[in-house]
């Protein structure tokens, strides 16, 4: 819609991607990956998958997240990756402690999404910070707190964020995440769950477009 044009089908290797126009000389594929980072098709895969494909500049995942506070958040808010935690990967004694990777998301893609919330977006509110990322689907309060416990600044959590890292950083393209909150994995996550996700899922996609409205996102 924002590049006037359908998505074109491309089907490369094995997988089917979808070109979906230009914005701002930036040219636009959308792929899909399985829940979480590991599995097969799931997002590691996807991505390194993806890349030798396309050959991009930058991959963006883009989706829904949990949030880690209803006093200070709102379903629909942007969580926009500055850093994630890797958190499957524990040590588990008398306490636990992470053991898994802390990358930080490529700067000039954190500059232009900060940038342009600064300036421009008017839209739903947007929170740089580090994301959890494991293979979990998490719905419980009590163990999304220990997580936060063990990561006081985190800001929220996903699945796929890990998978993203590892196949971009072995390709070394650039990469960050950028999902919206859809629940607060608190055991009531099928509580207007389609209206949620749609919500959060819409929002960050917007982010996304109208940043590569506003300014190009080319390739270094």
């Amino acid at each position: 819609e924002a590049t006037g044009t359908e998505g074109i089908p491309v089907p490369l290797e094995g997988r089917l991607y979808h070109k979906l126009g230009t914005l701002n000389d930036t040219t636009v594929y959308h792929a899909i990956s399985e829940m979480g980072s590991g599995g097969p098709g799931a997002m590691q895969q996807a991505v390194d998958k993806a890349i030798r494909a396309l050959n991009p500049g930058a991959v963006i995942a883009v989706g829904i997240a949990f949030g880690v506070s209803e006093e200070d958040q709102d379903i629909g808010d942007i969580l926009l990756s500055t850093q994630i935690q890797l958190y499957d990967l524990q040590r588990a004694g008398t306490e636990i402690v992470l053991r898994g990777d802390k990358p930080h998301a490529t700067p000039r893609l954190i500059n232009h999404f900060n940038a342009f919330n600064q300036i421009r977006w008017r839209g739903a509110k947007v929170r740089p910070g580090l994301i959890l990322s494991g293979e979990k689907l998490i719905d419980d309060k009590d163990y999304r707190d220990q997580l936060v416990k063990l990561q006081v600044e985190a800001i929220g959590g996903e699945m796929e964020g890990a998978g993203l890292y590892v196949a971009s950083a072995d390709h070394k393209v650039d990469w960050i995440v950028i999902k919206a909150i859809c629940d607060w994995a608190d055991g009531n996550k099928k509580v207007n769950k389609k209206q949620r996700q749609r919500k959060a899922a819409k929002n960050a996609a917007e982010l996304v477009v109208e940043s590569l409205k506003y300014a190009a996102l080319k390739r270094l």
